[in-house]
């Protein structure tokens, strides 16, 4: 009997601990529910890979358990960083959504109306390596070789373009390249949309090299060269000589003038415009 009344006891003395604990529990619950925080919410769409800056977002005060498990509550953790998604308007700023990894700075360290090509380079085209994000440097065109056995005339077609990567590097914490760098196979250059043709056509019709500069020289210190492929089908057809006038029958007071043949032009597969760093200009002769 004295161990029947021993075991009841436990038992009830067990249900009422068990539901104090219950009742302390959901007494720390209900206010944590009702707790508002600050979050960080997105006061305009804001594209991917753009820099995010303070009129971006605002400071709103939500319920706790609204927020998402990684939301910013500082704009301090979000100033300065990129958009990796397409943030829609009246969305929570969570670290997932942003970042500062370099390899979606690309697009954010383009002027604006400039855009970055990449060009094939070795160690001896890319100035054994040595060449590194943010220097300055001019590409050289050497055109192939005419058909009548004369060497080619290298030309200088860009002066102080700015190098945004090498490689796959946009940025390098030492002076002195890596390992990985010294053999990177492509130079990325910023150039504007007519540089970026001229660019192109020059990579399919001749070999680049490239020039390191110096950065205590001005930009335009020497002028840019007309790149002209000899003896290329890009180059295009010679225009036809002007006609020559019929001769008349002599006359005593004035003879009939004959015309010379007007001398050949040729033309270039498009107007070659000569560009100086981000100025445009017209060659002479055009």
């Amino acid at each position: 009997m004295n161990t029947r009344r021993t075991t009841l006891l436990i038992a009830i003395i067990l249900a009422i601990g068990t539901g104090w604990l219950t009742l302390s529990y959901l007494s720390s619950v209900k206010p944590a529910q009702n707790e508002q925080r600050a979050v960080l919410i997105a006061a305009q769409e804001i594209p991917a890979r753009s820099r995010i800056v303070d009129t971006m977002f605002r400071t709103e005060m939500r319920p706790a358990t609204s927020l998402e498990p990684d939301s910013l509550n500082n704009g301090n953790q979000a100033v300065g960083s990129l958009a990796l998604v397409t943030i829609p308007l009246g969305a929570q700023l969570t670290s997932s959504d942003i970042g500062s990894n370099v390899a979606f700075a690309l697009p954010v360290r383009l002027q604006p109306g400039m855009r970055a090509v990449s060009i094939p380079v070795d160690r001896v085209k890319g100035v054994s390596g040595m060449i590194l994000p943010g220097d300055r440097v001019d590409v050289i065109a050497i055109p192939p070789g005419g058909s009548n056995g004369s060497p080619p005339k290298a030309v200088t077609i860009f002066r102080g373009i700015r190098v945004l990567a090498v490689g796959n590097t946009l940025e390098n914490a030492v002076a002195t390249p890596g390992p990985d760098e010294q053999t990177a196979a492509t130079v990325t250059l910023e150039v504007n949309p007519k540089q970026a043709d001229l660019l192109a056509w020059a990579d399919a019709n001749s070999t680049l090299r490239l020039a390191l500069r110096s950065p205590r020289e001005a930009i335009r210190s020497e002028p840019v060269e007309e790149l002209v492929l000899a003896g290329s089908n890009a180059a295009g057809p010679a225009a036809p000589p002007a006609p020559v006038p019929a001769v008349g029958p002599a006359v005593p007071t004035m003879p009939v003038p004959i015309s010379a043949p007007a001398p050949a032009v040729r033309s270039l597969p498009n107007p070659v415009e000569i560009i100086i760093g981000d100025e445009v200009q017209k060659p002479s002769g055009q």
